[in-house]
Order: structure tokens, then C-alpha cells, then sequence
């Protein structure tokens, strides 16, 4: 039922737009992982993207998809003025937030996807706004290779044990990177990580920032590197308040935060 609940909400936004070849798109894609033939522009509810052929990007750019996580950072944008993208793929949630009037910046290590992110910036007229880096986050700065997913580009992970990755990659830690983006400590900063399982390299990658600047909300999947691992990782930096956003997803709010 909630699977159909979901659909549903997709179907309304592609529907809303115009869009039946979205349509037949998530159809086909559900059926058996193949999706339209052809490079495509669509427009959504989220802005106008930039859909490669032969991939689900079209399913990034719904409105709808991963609803929990953009109702929880809409509900709450007010809050914050800078929102850190960790695994941007396509730019939906930059495009999102950078569109609602905050300050963006996209962490996006894979090439291909790197190059839609800037050009969906460029159709919906945000590129001014978002700061975009080529890069992963982790736990310390090396080069790498990942497994590069062509159809779900969302799912391209880092290299496992004994695995042969087709896609060079590089890692910074973000401790490494945060003094050059002018980041002000009366920034109120709301931080998504989704990295396919290195969320808790990257928020160990992150330690001097964490403690350093007190206004810090971050949303985490947790589906692949587990909640208890985050927590784990950040409860050695500070006291953070910890709440369910999704199935999966956690967020987690500092609590010596200035006001």
C-alpha cells in the first residue's frame, strides 16, 4: 500500500506537468530497469532538470521522490541559511533549496553526474547560487575509483574489497575544504548526507568543523552504514538530539548551538 501511495504521488507530479513519457518511463523502469531512449529536458514540481537517457534521473527530478526527506528540509528551511549537499547527483535538492533562497553547496564525485548537476543549475538559473565541488567526502583526501551504477547514477558507490571500480573519484575530508568556502560561524548550516554508506567517514572527515560551529542540523541516510554507527561517529564530537525523518534517513541537530 505504501508503495502505491508513493507511485501515486509520482504519477501526479510527471501528470501535473505533462510528462507521460516520465510516465511510461517509471512503468518500464518498475517492470524492468530500463527507462526512455533518448535524452530529455522535464519539468517538475522541484524545476526544470536535465533527464540522461537510459537512467532514472527522471525519477530524481520528481517532486515527489524521497518525499520524507524534502518535507522535513521544507519544513524547516526557515531555520537555516546554507544548506550542504553531500551526494548531490542531479541537483534535485540544490535546486530545491538553492531555489527557496539558501545558500548551497554540492558534493558530487562522479563525472557524469557532476555535469548534470551544473547544467540543471543552469536551466533553473541557480548556478550563481550554488557552490558546486567534484568531489566525495570521507575520512581522509585520496583518489579512488567507484562503481558507477549507469542506470540508478544515484547509487555509484566507492570500491569495495577485492572490486574493480570504472570510474575515478576523488576524496576530501570536508575538514580540509570548509575554511576556503567563507562559512560564517553565526551560519545556520543544514547538512544531507547520502554517500551509499560513507556517511560515518565523512562526519569523521568533518570533526573540526563539527565542533567549531554550532548551528548544525544534518540529515543522514542511515540504509546502508546504519544509525548506530552515525551516531557513534558524532557522539565523539558533541551532543547532538537525534529523530527518525524516514525509513531511511535520521536527522541530527547540535545542541550547543548559538542562537
Amino acid at each position: 500500500m505504501k508503495k502505491i501511495f508513493t507511485y501515486a504521488r509520482y504519477l501526479f507530479d510527471y501528470l501535473k506537468h505533462g510528462d507521460l513519457v516520465s510516465v511510461l518511463s517509471a512503468i518500464k523502469y518498475v517492470l524492468n530497469k530500463t527507462s526512455h531512449s533518448s535524452d530529455r529536458i522535464i519539468k517538475t514540481s522541484t524545476g526544470t532538470f536535465f533527464c540522461r537517457k537510459n537512467t532514472n534521473d527522471f525519477q530524481f527530478a520528481n517532486y515527489y521522490y524521497e518525499w520524507g526527506v524534502k518535507k522535513y528540509l521544507l519544513d524547516h528551511k526557515n531555520e537555516y541559511n546554507v544548506f550542504i549537499d553531500g551526494g548531490a547527483c542531479i541537483g534535485s535538492y540544490s535546486v530545491l533549496l538553492s531555489g527557496a533562497g539558501l545558500r548551497c553547496i554540492a558534493f558530487e564525485p562522479m563525472k557524469s553526474n557532476f555535469d548534470v548537476l551544473v547544467k540543471n543549475l543552469e536551466l533553473n538559473n541557480l548556478k550563481s547560487g550554488v557552490d558546486c565541488l567534484q568531489l566525495g567526502l570521507g575520512s581522509a583526501n585520496f583518489s579512488t575509483k567507484f562503481v558507477f551504477n549507469p542506470v540508478n547514477t544515484g547509487a555509484s558507490r566507492i570500491i569495495g574489497p577485492n572490486e574493480t571500480g570504472d570510474t575515478d573519484a576523488e576524496i576530501r575530508t570536508f575538514d580540509s575544504i570548509y575554511p576556503s568556502l567563507k562559512l560564517k560561524h553565526d551560519d545556520h548550516i543544514l547538512i544531507k548526507l547520502d554517500v551509499e554508506g560513507m556517511e560515518p567517514m565523512a562526519l569523521a572527515g568533518a570533526e573540526n568543523f563539527i565542533r567549531e560551529f554550532h548551528n548544525l542540523t544534518f540529515v543522514l541516510e542511515d540504509k546502508h552504514s546504519g544509525e548506530d554507527s552515525i551516531k557513534d561517529t558524532l557522539n565523539r564530537f558533541a551532543t547532538f538530539e537525534y529523530g527518525i525523518v524516514d525509513e531511511f534517513n535520521i536527522f541530527a541537530k547540535k545542541q550547543d548551538r548559538n542562537s
